[in-house]
């Protein structure tokens, strides 16, 4: 027999061949949850930031067309409804109030002919403002200065239509003092709505985090406590919401 020949018992004691590869790391349990939380807020923010801005892109496009028809009436509408779709951080909303505001301040050049026109684009301002309260109204500088347009056109308006006021004194301070006045909601009530809102999220945060163990199984006792709590919140966010001006 030849040397080379291997015998059963060499055979067995051949080194083994290269080891399979290691499979892929899993993702630590610690990581899981907080990625669950972002896209549990992405789920719920994307479309709606997403709504938010397609339709005040809209309402301004359907301003641009109105003003190829020199339809002004129709392009104050569409800039206060752009106006009122308000998006943080820049959107639709900015550039529709510096255009109804160019438009009040074009049509106030012409005089009394463009007296109209200025009143509604200054009313379009103060009201898609007004709208888009949360804790306070945005670009309250703004608001103010509508306020303070809005008062000197009445004004001027009565006085042209030699409409007399019984109580005397100055037609603009007294239309001003009216319109600085802020209509409803009533704050503690919009205030109380806000916090209602936030603990909500946080709510629905907490029953991802503490209700939902690591391998995506329901903790029972704690998703019932965060789940009930959510629950009660966003019940009282829009009681709250809907009863704030009574």
């Amino acid at each position: 027999m030849s040397d080379d020949a291997s015998t059963p018992d060499e055979v067995g004691e051949q080194a083994p061949g290269p080891a399979p590869p290691a499979p892929a790391s899993r993702l630590p349990a610690w990581a899981r949850r907080p990625l669950m939380v972002v896209g549990v807020v992405a789920a719920v923010l994307v479309p709606v930031a997403a709504r938010v801005a397609i339709e005040g892109r809209n309402e301004l496009a359907a301003a641009e067309q109105a003003r190829a028809r020199a339809d002004v009436d129709a392009r104050i509408e569409h800039l206060g409804r752009a106006l009122r779709w308000r998006l943080p951080l820049g959107g639709a909303d900015e550039v529709a109030l510096d255009r109804l505001e160019a438009i009040a301040a074009e049509h106030e050049a012409l005089g009394p002919p463009g007296r109209e026109v200025a009143l509604a684009a200054h009313r379009e301002i103060r009201r898609g403002l007004l709208a888009t309260r949360v804790l306070g109204i945005p670009h309250r500088e703004r608001w103010e200065r509508a306020n303070e347009r809005i008062a000197a056109l009445m004004a001027e308006q009565e006085q042209a239509m030699g409409i007399e006021r019984s109580a005397g004194g100055d037609r603009t301070a007294h239309h001003l003092a009216l319109l600085s006045r802020e209509p409803g909601p009533a704050p503690v009530r919009g205030h109380l709505a806000a916090l209602a809102f936030g603990g909500w999220v946080l709510s629905v945060v907490a029953f991802v985090l503490r209700g939902i163990g690591p391998k995506g199984r329901l903790r029972p006792r704690l998703a019932l406590r965060w789940g009930l709590g959510a629950v009660v919140l966003l019940v009282a966010w829009a009681v709250l919401l809907a009863t704030a001006h009574g």
